[in-house]
């Protein structure tokens, strides 16, 4: 599987949408997500496995706890996740 884009909304930490365009990284297969504490890693892989699975990518996360707890009450949780095969 190769990932193309990943957009999230009111998902996790974030309200508005947060878009990553693995595209950029060219041909490469291999990359490092990578960065301190607190930047958002794992929400990244929470939302790849959301979009795949419709779960979390850890035992000790639910469902429940990945809308993002800035959203109003009208504002919809999304995840889109494009990838190839």
């Amino acid at each position: 599987m190769r990932a193309i884009k990943l957009s999230i909304t009111a998902f996790g930490p974030y309200l508005e949408k947060q878009t990553l365009d693995f595209e950029q990284l060219g041909d490469e297969s291999i990359f490092l997500i990578t960065g301190p504490t607190g930047a958002g890693k794992t929400t990244v892989f929470d939302a790849i496995c959301y979009a795949l699975y419709g779960k979390a990518s850890g035992l000790d996360r639910d469902q429940d706890s990945l809308r993002s707890h800035f959203a109003g009450i009208d504002e919809p949780t999304e995840v889109e996740f494009r990838f190839a095969l």
